[in-house]
């Protein structure tokens, strides 16, 4: 076991979880009762372990049945009323722990509800969601067995110490008392393995658990594309590794309580020994014996029951650690405090904003734009050039390193994010639908908003004729399985319309339909926006070109700006973006798209082939791929050319240690993959679906028949791959 584990155990058994602990602290008064009538339980087993030596010396020896009937009764009488107090305990206990859990994961989910967006970015949900549910499971799970595995058998301890005083002279009884940490050696020894055992099968755990959360979520990918077997192997393989390391913890927790006996046991046969010599030398007598060796097993029990709750308390306590770990990340410091958001006079703007999730690495570098009040204004540009982090500022979702972010001149983070955001109404492109109602679902963008706002919104989202269509109308329950991704958009679009905001804000909103519910919910988009400020980020370009303004970034800078026309006039970044993807055509259902010969002349290496490209155009083939979906991985043969249609994916590389770091991310209009159409050389990076995306593809056999019928082209073709390689 690493020493790093081992650190990681003492670490959680020793630092008291102090957010934790004052959560459940709220609920503490009924420990001053859970405590004291523990210590009752613990003095009634010692009560009767002491009445063996007067049961044997007053009644038993002697011959006094009297006394033997009185000490009977004020035993009988004791145990019933202990057990009637033990009963009442156990059951105001257990409404203690219900109380003080739902108390921790209340204290979870509103502090969850207050963290910045940059930690479900770092961490991801499925962090939360864990120590929402697992985590506090365990501690849940501990508190319910704490009196009796730790509270009762602690104070039996104390109390068996008590009784070894009075039952000896004092020399042995602290003899005794002292001799007991012997016990305890072996555990010492084994239990900071053991813990740490436990520690990595909780990482099992996880681990096996985050297996088949992705397989489940991928369901129509495996079924799709037959890979069962494949995700089984993936699947067996993290729940070997969770059965290895669960024997191996579950063999050392036995070992901690086997070293515990052993050694009691040892330590029981030595006080047996002393004990015996005194009594048969008559120094002890034979009530005391029997009371004293009683005392003595019942220590060595206490002990052994201590010793088997160390696994459990380890793991609780880990657990316990991880949520208040959760509990102390520091709340967004913009959901607090600030000035009432007034109403956009003038615009809203950027102001020399210099921004990244991570500071040293900038997405946005010294970034000014504005947006005049009423406008609609489209930002654009490739993946990963700042599109989407210029409205994350906006919404005062993240805060910039550097410069400001203005509304009418003043800097916005003087405004509290709560009135700033009422002024504004969000589409995203994933459509987020809660299990409720229609009517409720819309009604989240405004909860006092009354029935007829519902409806307003929903006239204005044009969805208002389907709604009534449902069975139950409005209060027809949905989910995003029972309606189509445009009907979940057009919910999501009443949603933002009914708090009647100053600022539509569109990430991507119709980035995942297909292209006929596109070009309806923009429209929708469009008579929803007049009057409104309008903030577009998009990829698509073909969706903008009737934009007020358009906003061209790259590498997180301001590169163009002016109007479709303008800006094609200009032949500069936006022009080059809007040929690559004009010369495709896509489907009204979104399966199938052609690609026109003057795109492809774009591309240096078919550029050669002009006379071929239109023969060379028919030989694409559409593609689809899941979001998630591996395109291509390094390393496999490369065999094909890959032209993005629709969707956005990742290009990563894996380092000399195993690691993919990113390279970049590419849109509609992009391409990668043109040196498979020359050489069957292995892929020199993987391309993963960030979402749902459709391809045209031509396949190296295709593209080398079409150049066997151009000699003349090939050498140019060659001299372009040439050029490509050497500046890779």
């Amino acid at each position: 076991m690493t020493e790093r584990l081992t650190r990681a155990v003492r670490d959680v058994l020793t630092r008291p979880p102090r957010h934790v602990a004052g959560v459940v602290a709220r609920e503490r008064a009924i420990l001053a009762l859970v405590v004291p009538l523990a210590f009752l339980e613990a003095a009634l087993d010692g009560m009767l372990t002491l009445s063996y030596r007067f049961l044997i010396d007053r009644a038993i020896v002697p011959g006094d049945r009297r006394a033997l009937v009185a000490i009977l009764a004020v035993l009988a009488a004791a145990v019933a009323g202990a057990a009637g107090l033990a009963l009442w305990r156990d059951r105001v206990y257990v409404r203690w722990v219900a109380r003080a859990v739902a108390a921790v994961r209340s204290a979870i989910f509103d502090h969850a509800q207050r963290l910045p967006v940059s930690y479900y970015a770092a961490h991801g949900s499925g962090d939360v969601r864990s120590r929402l549910s697992s985590d506090v499971a365990w501690l849940e799970a501990w508190l319910v067995g704490a009196v009796n595995t730790l509270l009762l058998p602690a104070l039996s301890v104390l109390v068996g110490m008590a009784l070894l005083v009075y039952l000896l002279p004092w020399q042995m009884a602290v003899a005794g008392i002292l001799i007991w940490p012997l016990a305890l050696i072996g555990p010492r020894i084994v239990a900071p393995r053991a813990g740490a055992a436990a520690y990595e099968q909780k990482a099992a755990e996880t681990a096996l658990l985050g297996e088949a959360d992705e397989a489940l979520a991928a369901h129509r990918v495996i079924k799709a594309y037959e890979l069962f077997d494949a995700v089984g192997a993936r699947f067996d393989a993290a729940l070997g590794t969770l059965s290895a390391r669960l024997a191996r913890a579950g063999r050392l927790a036995t070992l901690v309580e086997r070293t515990t006996v052993i050694s009691i046991y040892l330590v029981q046969v030595a006080a047996i020994a002393v004990a015996g010599d005194l009594a048969y030398e008559r120094q002890l007598s034979l009530g005391a014996f029997i009371a004293f060796i009683t005392v003595f097993w019942s220590l060595g029990w206490s002990i052994v029951v201590l010793a088997r709750s160390a696994p459990s308390l380890v793991a609780a306590a880990a657990s316990v650690r991880r949520v208040d770990e959760l509990l102390a990340e520091p709340a967004d410091s913009a959901e607090t405090g600030g000035d009432a958001a007034p109403a956009i006079r003038d615009s809203l703007a950027l102001d020399g904003v210099t921004f990244g999730y991570d500071p040293g690495r900038p997405v946005l570098r010294d970034a000014s734009l504005r947006i005049p009040r009423g406008a609609y204004v489209a930002i654009v540009g490739p993946s990963g050039s700042g599109k989407s982090s210029v409205l994350n500022l906006l919404a005062r979702f993240y805060e910039p390193q550097q410069g400001a972010v203005r509304l009418d001149g003043a800097d916005i983070r003087r405004y509290s994010t709560r009135t700033l955001r009422a002024r504004m109404g969000f589409v995203f492109q994933d459509s987020v639908l809660f299990s409720a109602s229609v009517r409720d679902n819309v009604r989240l963008g405004r909860l006092d908003a009354t029935d007829a706002d519902v409806e307003a919104a929903a006239r204005a989202a044009e969805i208002h004729d389907f709604v009534t269509s449902l069975p139950r109308g409005y209060d027809t329950p949905v989910s995003a399985a029972t309606l189509s991704g445009g009907q979940r958009q057009r919910l999501a679009i009443a949603r933002a319309l009914v708090r009647d905001p100053a600022v539509l804000v569109l990430d991507e909103a119709t980035a995942a339909l297909d292209p006929v519910a596109e070009a309806a919910i923009n429209a929708t988009l469009r008579r929803a926006g007049r009057g409104r400020t309008t903030i577009a980020v998009t990829h698509r370009l073909g969706t903008v070109v009737d934009a007020d303004l358009i906003l061209v970034l790259r590498d997180g800078r301001i590169v163009e700006q002016g109007t479709h026309g303008a800006l094609l006039a200009l032949d500069g970044e936006y022009a080059g973006m809007w040929r690559r993807q004009e010369g495709i055509t896509v489907s009204g259902d979104g399966n199938t798209a052609q690609v026109r010969p003057q795109r492809l002349e774009l591309n240096p290496m078919l550029r050669p082939l002009a006379g071929q490209l239109g023969t060379l155009a028919t030989r694409f083939v559409a593609r689809r791929a899941a979001a998630g979906e591996v395109v291509v991985r390094q390393g496999d043969p490369g065999d094909r050319f890959y032209l993005i249609v629709r969707g956005v994916v990742t290009v990563t590389r894996e380092q000399p240690t195993g690691q993919p770091v990113e390279l970049g991310r590419l849109a509609d209009g992009d391409e990668f993959g043109e040196l498979a159409l020359l050489r069957d050389a292995p892929r020199n990076a993987t391309v993963t679906a960030r979402t749902d995306c459709l391809f045209l593809t031509l396949s190296r056999a295709d593209f080398l028949a079409l150049l066997e019928q151009a000699p003349d082209a090939r050498a140019h073709v060659e001299a372009v791959a040439r050029a490509r390689l050497a500046g890779s």
